[in-house]
Formats: structure tokens, sequence, C-alpha cells
């Protein structure tokens, strides 16, 4: 996993980023697709003891979740992966929350010095195959996808795995599926070099 280097963003930047989520999904519910985000998403980083705001996290994300104005019910916990990397893991059934949770979480990160050492968001989603697909029969079936948010990059990509195995993916998936959620609004990676894969995501 490393492959992703931070590079801070302005709020309003990186607001517009997460909002274009919401617009993708939108977007297929206007053309009367079913596309559901599941409840859990996650934050990835490199954990330094010498970033203060990441040192105190585990005591932090109280108040950066659930104090002030725009607060939010979504629960929260920190996972080890076998890379070495950290995950906040967020959890609401609110879509809408949970989206403006990775939100918070990510400025207060990089407004306090953790900026560089953020790698990914990364959302779960079930697309119907004809949202994916549009020569599939309606009711056929769904595809489950993560939607993974470089912070490098400022963008997004599908990502299919198949497997837990380095390599195991879909890969022809996830080209329609590019193509399915950048016309619904999403922002997305236009390099295909850039579609890094992910596996391990705990959640």
């Amino acid at each position: 996993m490393g492959w992703f280097s931070g590079r801070r963003k302005s709020a309003d930047s990186l607001w517009d980023s997460m909002s274009s989520v919401s617009r993708m999904v939108d977007g297929f519910k206007r053309e009367g697709e079913a596309v559901s985000p599941r409840r859990q998403a996650g934050i990835v980083y490199r954990h330094d003891d010498d970033v203060p705001i990441l040192a105190a996290i585990s005591d932090q994300l109280d108040e950066i979740l659930y104090d002030g104005p725009g607060s939010t019910k979504t629960a929260w916990e920190l996972k080890d992966d076998e890379h070495g990397m950290r995950w906040a893991v967020l959890n609401d059934g609110n879509f809408a929350d949970l989206l403006s949770s990775v939100f918070t979480v990510t400025n207060a990160i990089q407004m306090n010095g953790g900026g560089q050492n953020l790698l990914a968001a990364v959302f779960e989603f079930d697309f119907a195959n004809h949202a994916v697909n549009p020569n599939s029969m309606v009711g056929s079936g769904f595809v489950h996808a993560y939607l993974i948010y470089r912070y490098d990059r400022n963008s997004y990509y599908p990502f299919v795995p198949t497997g837990e195995t380095a390599g195991e993916r879909d890969r022809e998936s996830e080209r329609m599926l590019g193509t399915a959620v950048r016309g619904a609004g999403l922002k997305t990676e236009n390099s295909l070099t850039e579609w890094l894969g992910l596996w391990g995501i705990p959640f």
C-alpha cells in the first residue's frame, strides 16, 4: 500500500469531491437504477505517533464527530491491517451522515498536520447489474464494489475484488462501472493505471 502519497487540499475542494458521491447516487436514482450504499466507510492512513492528531486519534474522534454543528451519530473504530496501515472505520445507517463524517474526520486530520499521512477513503456499494452494464437484464442482480477516493489524486475509481489475494479483481466490471459512475456524476480518476488495488479492506 505504499503507492499512495498524501497532498493537502482545501476543505471546499475536499467537500466537492466527497459530495460527488451523493451526486452519483442521485444520478442513478433519476435514471431509475438501483444503487445501495452500505453503512460502513473507511479512512486509511499511515499512523505516526509524531503527528499529534494521529497519536491522539482514539481520544479525538468522539469530539470530532459528536461535538459542534453538523455532528452525527456515526460510530467508529480503529483497525490496523496486514500492510501496517491504520483504518478509521465509520458506521452509520444514514448515508448522508456517513459521508459527512468521512469529510469531517478527513478535514480534521488535514487541518492538524496529518494530511500527508492520508491515503484513501473507501465507500462500499451494491450497484444493480443493469446500472453497470445497460445490456444486462433489469433485475439480474448486483455488483458489489468499493469506490476508492485517493487523496493524492483527488478522484475516485471503482474496485471490484474477487478474492483476498493481490491481483484478484474483476477489471471488466471495474471498467464498465467507471463509465457508469462518471456518467452519474462521480469525480473519477481518468488514468486506468492509477486504479490501484486495495486488498484487505477491513469491512
